[in-house]
């Protein structure tokens, strides 16, 4: 509860922590969140205001489940006792990345009982976000107009694809952040020149920016409502905060004419510049040669081959002109070297230079590490769940996260009664009718294959933040 002193807790493993940022008041604690949500979009926004204090609940429903739940993980698909409407849907690695510190409850909103309740609770909430699609959350009588009628003063925000407009030409058009990426012009210029464009699928940027958006948005309605007591409504068009990534290079197009194209990994009166093979599988080293003088300290690192005194090279005009080559000549000095040793070098030279790092590199990497930013957290399901933290750190009012993201339908009885009014038995009888839902196979407990590994990966020390 917002101002109340966090007793020390046992965790999974039987120790008690209590780390120093646990012990401090978060910014946002005192506000109510009701979240309407899928994928990551609205998640991701949810997420920082949990982590900053705010009680987020998030409605879900078993019949129509989250992306991020459907995902699932490959160990669980060898486990017969695992049901796929069931434990598969709290496997996901998704489910803890958007939705620590939140809790879940189910709810049937196609339902008036079900409608009725998620009213109930909203009286309740200082602020609700939804990413639904404008048409799906009018036909659910969740539409602003709605939600105003039961709490006047309440910060909503529907950030759909194509905003809320009934009469813009895309409103009924249906859309993820994948989709946004190619849509607003990113996929163009995104690849190499002379190959098709490369689009950014394996995530989808256009999400997470909406999100952040929709983080400040909230924060600013929030200081309105202080001041004048009025709520807000919040309309956030995911394809406009896509846009908004492109802003120099529309500007350009005003003032010159000029459309961007694809460049590979080279930028204009940089040379040479890219990724060089190194030892290994799939090893590669960025480098960024920004001027003459680093020029010259790439040079001497590779112990004055020919081609470093070559005068074709001597200026940027040249080194640019015959950068194709020079992408050779480098590659065949990296491709004999380990990554790490180059990048020190160079970098100790004073030329731009790393290893282009994975995902598995990362959970190593000394500074990650040092700014303790992955976090494992208790879980209902099992026992604790690994998840990214969040970069936004405050010095007076630290953030934390206490729980990493909770079981489908977790918490439905404990919020619809304790924020919504209703009585246990009540909660029971929504349960029976399908109209609300529990948590499915509430007694399987499971463990994620790399559980062992997590004390090695991230040990726990207390964090001074």
């Amino acid at each position: 509860m917002a101002g109340v002193a966090e007793p020390e807790r046992a965790g999974p493993e039987g120790q008690g922590e209590r780390t120093v940022a646990a012990s401090r008041p978060r910014a946002l604690e005192g506000l109510t969140v009701f979240e309407l949500s899928i994928a990551v979009a609205a998640p991701s926004c949810g997420r920082y205001l949990a982590h900053h204090g705010a009680d987020v609940f998030r409605v879900e429903s078993p019949r129509f489940p989250d992306v991020a739940r459907l995902f699932g993980s490959a160990w669980a698909r060898e486990r017969d006792d695992i049901e796929v409407m069931g434990a598969w849907l709290d496997t996901g690695p998704y489910v803890s990345e958007m939705s620590a510190g939140k809790r879940s409850i189910g709810l049937d909103l196609k339902h008036p009982a079900g409608v009725e309740a998620a009213r109930r609770l909203l009286a309740h909430c200082d602020v609700m976000t939804t990413n639904f699609s404008a048409p799906a959350v009018a036909a659910m009588g969740m539409a602003y107009e709605d939600v105003r009628a039961v709490r006047p003063d309440i910060v909503y925000v529907a950030m759909p694809g194509f905003g809320t407009d009934p009469d813009s030409p895309y409103y009924h058009y249906l859309s993820w952040g994948p989709n946004q990426a190619p849509l607003v012009g990113l996929d163009t210029m995104t690849g190499y020149p002379d190959q098709d464009p490369a689009g950014v699928a394996a995530f989808a940027p256009p999400d997470f920016m909406a999100g952040l958006h929709a983080l400040v948005a909230i924060l600013a309605a929030l200081e309105h409502r202080d001041r004048t007591g009025e709520g807000a409504c919040v309309e956030l068009s995911q394809f406009e905060a896509t846009v908004a990534l492109l802003g120099p290079f529309l500007l350009d197009y005003e003032l010159s004419g000029r459309v961007v194209g694809r460049a590979g990994n080279r930028l204009p009166g940089i040379a040479p510049q890219g990724v060089y093979p190194c030892l290994g599988t799939d090893r590669w080293l960025a480098v960024s040669v920004t001027d003459d003088d680093a020029w010259r300290a790439l040079g001497r690192v590779a112990g004055d081959p020919p081609w470093a005194t070559d005068l074709r090279f001597a200026d940027v005009a040249g080194r640019t002109s015959h950068h194709d080559e020079l992408d050779r000549l480098i590659g065949e000095w990296t491709s004999g070297h380990r990554v790490d040793e180059l990048a020190a070098w160079l970098a100790e030279a004073g030329v731009a230079a790393a290893a282009v790092a994975d995902n598995t590199d990362l959970l190593g990497d000394p500074q990650v590490r040092s700014r303790e930013y992955y976090e494992v957290k208790p879980n209902t399901r099992f026992g604790r769940d690994l998840f990214s933290g969040n970069p936004q750190r405050l010095t007076a009012t630290p953030g934390h996260t206490d729980t990493a993201g909770p079981e489908m339908c977790e918490h439905t009885v404990e919020v619809l009664c304790e924020i919504g009014g209703y009585e246990p038995h009540e909660v029971e009888r929504l349960i029976d009718e399908g109209i609300a839902f529990g948590p499915a196979q509430p007694d399987l407990v499971l463990t994620r294959p790399y559980d062992p590994y997590l004390d090695i990966l991230f040990p726990t020390r207390e964090r001074h933040r």
